[in-house]
C-alpha cells in the first residue's frame, strides 16, 4: 500500500469512519466488527450461503471482503476448510501482545515527544467518553460503545507518534487484541481478577500528559502484559491449553 495512504484505513469502532463505497466495504466492515467482538467466535468456520444470508450480500464481494479480512489476521483459509475465523491459542496471545507492546511503547514515546496541544485534548477527550461507562456492557450495543470509546482512548495515546505505519499496525493489532479480551468478558466471573483496568487508564493518562515517558511506557507495557496474562490463564482453564 502507498505510504501516503497507511494509517487511513478505518477499523472497528472508528467514530470517523465513512459510509462504504461498495458493498465488498460494507460486509467486510460487518464481519470484522461481528468477528473482533467475539459475536463470530474464534475458530468458527465461515459458510458463504449462510454469510449471503446473514449479511444480503452476493459471492464475489463476499469473498472479496473474506480476503480482505485473511489478510488483517482475523480469517484464515485453506483449500479443505475454507475460511474460518482465525483461531486463539495462549501462543497468539502472548505474540499480539509482545509485538504490540514493541509497536505502542516506541508510538507512545514519540508522541509524548512531539504532540501538542491538540494531541493532549484529544486524549482528554477519548478519556472521558471512555469513563462516562463504568465496565463493557452485557449488552451488545453497549459493548460495542464500549470498545469504540476504548479503541479511541488508546489511539489518542500515539495519534501524533508522525508515524503512519505504526499508527496503523497498532490498529491492526488492536483488532487482534481486543478479540482476546472478549474472552475475558465472557468468562469474566470464573476466573477473578484484583487489577482495575480504569485505575490503569488513569496513571497512563497521567504519565503521558506529563511527558513522563519511561513511566507511561512502563504503564502501558505492564497494561497490556496483565490482560494477556489474564486471557492465557482463562484459556488454560476453559480450553484446556
Amino acid at each position: 500500500m502507498p505510504g501516503s495512504q497507511v494509517g487511513t484505513e478505518q477499523f472497528v469502532g472508528s467514530v470517523e469512519e465513512p459510509a462504504p463505497r461498495t458493498l465488498a466495504e460494507r460486509v467486510y466492515r460487518q464481519l470484522r466488527v461481528d468477528i473482533v467482538l467475539g459475536r463470530i467466535p474464534p475458530g468458527t468456520r465461515l459458510r458463504s450461503e449462510k454469510l449471503r444470508q446473514t449479511y444480503s450480500i452476493g459471492i464475489s464481494p463476499l469473498r472479496e471482503a473474506l480476503f480482505r479480512l485473511a489478510s488483517d489476521g482475523l480469517v484464515v483459509s485453506n483449500e479443505q476448510k475454507g475460511f474460518q475465523v482465525a483461531p486463539i491459542d495462549a501462543k497468539h496471545v502472548r505474540d499480539t501482545m509482545e509485538t504490540r507492546i514493541v509497536i505502542e511503547t516506541s508510538a507512545l514515546e514519540r508522541a509524548i515527544e512531539f504532540g501538542d496541544l491538540s494531541w493532549e485534548a484529544s486524549i482528554v477527550a477519548s478519556y472521558h467518553k471512555l469513563t462516562s461507562i463504568d465496565s463493557p456492557s452485557d449488552t451488545e450495543d453497549g459493548a460495542e460503545t464500549w470498545a469504540r470509546y476504548h479503541r479511541d482512548f488508546h489511539m489518542s495515546l500515539i495519534a501524533s507518534c508522525r508515524s503512519s505505519w505504526l499508527i496503523h499496525f497498532a490498529n491492526l493489532l488492536f483488532d487482534q487484541a481486543e478479540r482476546h479480551r472478549m474472552i475475558v468478558v465472557r468468562f469474566r466471573d470464573t476466573v477473578p481478577t484484583k487489577r482495575s483496568a480504569a485505575t490503569e487508564h488513569e496513571l497512563l493518562v497521567k504519565a503521558t500528559l506529563g511527558r513522563k515517558k519511561k513511566e507511561a511506557v512502563k504503564l502501558l507495557t505492564g497494561h497490556y502484559r496483565e490482560t494477556a496474562n489474564h486471557v492465557i490463564e482463562l484459556i488454560g482453564v476453559h480450553f484446556g491449553e
